[in-house]
């Protein structure tokens, strides 16, 4: 299948107040207008989101970017009524991230956290920056959807209902993994502060 290519992708033009549903059967139709509606009401959100993962603008512009391009794609294929259109969007997203950590050396999902405060000295920003590094690496260590589920909830603040929905999984099953990811998260760091010991370093 051939996929389409709209003209412009820019969100340049005034959210008319359609829904979405609405605005998905006029884009199926070829109607770019209503495309860049979409993309008025959903690209920062989406651009948010891939920038944590992918802790880079440049590939959260590429992703949203992307994103748009799959529903100018897709549109004939949406259901009215049967998932809201942000739900589909943050999974097209989170999926295009993966797929992009997956093809680094090294996924620095943890930058979303490299956030100072600026009320701090010095001396407390160098211990901060010490303990983001504890996680960034401990983190780092942990399976690829441990890790994305820490980012969403904690990082993303997104809700446990869309998260879930998301990673392709029941709520009960989102949760385990999150409560997975937690405690292997904190042996990861136990093990870090044990072998820092053991070289010699400071705890």
């Amino acid at each position: 299948m051939t996929e389409r290519h709209p003209s412009s992708l820019a969100p340049a033009c005034h959210d008319g107040g359609e829904d979405d549903d609405a605005l998905m059967a006029r884009i199926a139709r070829g109607d770019e207008r209503a495309l860049r509606q979409v993309g008025q009401r959903h690209y920062a959100t989406t651009w948010r989101l891939a920038r944590r993962l992918l802790a880079s603008d440049a590939e959260a512009d590429d992703v949203a970017q992307e994103v748009l391009v799959r529903v100018w794609n897709h549109a004939g294929r949406w259901a009215p009524g049967r998932a809201r259109l942000s739900t589909w969007l943050y999974t097209v997203t989170y999926r295009l991230c993966v797929d992009r950590l997956r093809a680094r050396r090294h996924a620095p999902l943890e930058e979303a956290l490299n956030v100072a405060d600026p009320a701090e000295g010095v001396t407390e920003r160098m211990e901060r920056r010490s303990e983001r590094q504890k996680v960034r690496d401990a983190l780092a260590t942990l399976p690829e959807r441990q890790r994305a589920a820490l980012v969403l909830f904690y990082y993303q603040e997104m809700p446990g209902p869309q998260a879930s929905a998301m990673l392709g999984l029941t709520l009960r099953a989102y949760w385990s993994l999150l409560y997975r990811a937690r405690n292997a998260l904190e042996r990861a760091l136990a093990k870090g502060s044990k072998e820092l010991v053991g070289t010699g370093g400071e705890p």
